[in-house]
């Protein structure tokens, strides 16, 4: 089960890759890429080996991050609402096979979602972006509540996130 969901929850803000192209977008100046975000604590990680695939993902190493701000909540669980401030980030990378061990490689892309009440109220108060191979310069989400957020409804009473806390 824990597998299972840890799949599901990879799916949270990426639903985006199996909408769209990694085609320039105009940025929402309230979503930001963090720099830092490696040193968060890490989510889960999930390979995923072949496209298409049931979740909608593009293949890569999907190492999925949390900041400080939302790590009680997420190690708490319940229905209670993320604070404001509490950011996903989703970091993408290529993958090889070297010897029987896969291997992490360049960054493929990093979709961020991030919590903010007030803004982003139609979107379950949750804000959306990737960017295509971590490239500040070249954010991809153009439409937010149809790329991602329309995926994110099914988890309403996990506040819209599909990640829980593997012990």
């Amino acid at each position: 089960m824990q597998r299972s969901h840890a799949s599901k929850q990879a799916v949270l803000v990426f639903t985006l890759f199996a909408v769209g192209t990694l085609i320039a977008a105009p940025a929402d100046e309230g979503v930001k890429m963090p720099s830092e975000f490696r040193s968060w604590y890490l989510v889960n990680s999930m390979l995923v080996t072949k496209e298409p695939n049931k979740f909608g993902l593009i293949t890569g190493n999907h190492l999925v991050y949390i900041n400080p701000s939302g790590l009680d909540r997420l190690k708490g669980g319940g229905s209670s609402a993320y604070p404001d401030g509490t950011i996903f980030v989703d970091d993408v990378r290529e993958f090889s096979l070297d010897d029987g061990a896969y291997v992490e490689g360049g960054r493929k892309a990093v979709p961020v979602m991030v919590k903010d009440s007030k803004k982003y109220a139609t979107t379950g108060g949750w804000g959306f972006q990737a960017w295509g191979g971590g490239d500040p310069a070249k954010p991809i989400v153009t439409d937010a509540p149809k790329q991602c957020f329309e995926c994110h409804r099914s988890q309403k009473a996990n506040d819209f996130v599909f990640s829980t806390y593997i012990k």
